[in-house]
């Protein structure tokens, strides 16, 4: 009778564990400025209307004057239907330099919990980002999500 019972918790500690556990789904990603005047983050930069960055600086609707930018803090949200603790690899971000086609910035989501509510978000900074273009490609979960970011500098 001790095994049987025995048996049956292992069992039942082995099922709520592997319910637990799951696979996070790449749900956005949204792409932030760090404005060095202001020392705060802009808006999505996809949301700013007449967004431009050049040499350094940022312009836009609700960019003050004279702010200037040298990263950009990348925002990828994760969902999952119920909590979990989703381990290993759950998504790849690769951020690449237009121009050269290189790989400036990799960086892997993996081992992240998911509470009852539903989301995270994980940050992917980036310090330097003034010069570019650059395209940033979310994959992960069988979904992909590129953006590109036309900030470049020059003479």
């Amino acid at each position: 009778m001790f095994r049987f019972a025995l048996t049956v918790l292992i069992w039942t500690a082995c099922a709520v564990t592997a319910q637990a556990q799951g696979r996070a789904r790449l749900d956005s990603i949204t792409v932030h400025a760090f404005l060095t005047k202001s020392g705060t983050l802009s808006e999505d930069l996809a949301k700013i209307e007449g967004f431009g960055a050049r040499n350094f600086s940022i312009q836009g609707k609700g960019i003050a004057e004279g702010e200037r930018f040298y990263a950009i803090l990348i925002k990828v949200k994760l969902t999952a239907p119920k909590e979990i603790f989703a381990k290993g690899t759950q998504a790849e971000i690769v951020v690449t330099d237009r121009r050269t086609k290189k790989v400036v910035r990799r960086e892997k989501i993996a081992d992240l919990y998911i509470g009852d509510h539903g989301w995270t978000i994980q940050p992917v900074f980036l310090p330097d980002a003034a010069c570019g273009p650059f395209e940033i490609v979310a994959s992960g979960g069988g979904r992909k999500l590129t953006r590109a970011i036309e900030a470049t500098c020059g003479e």
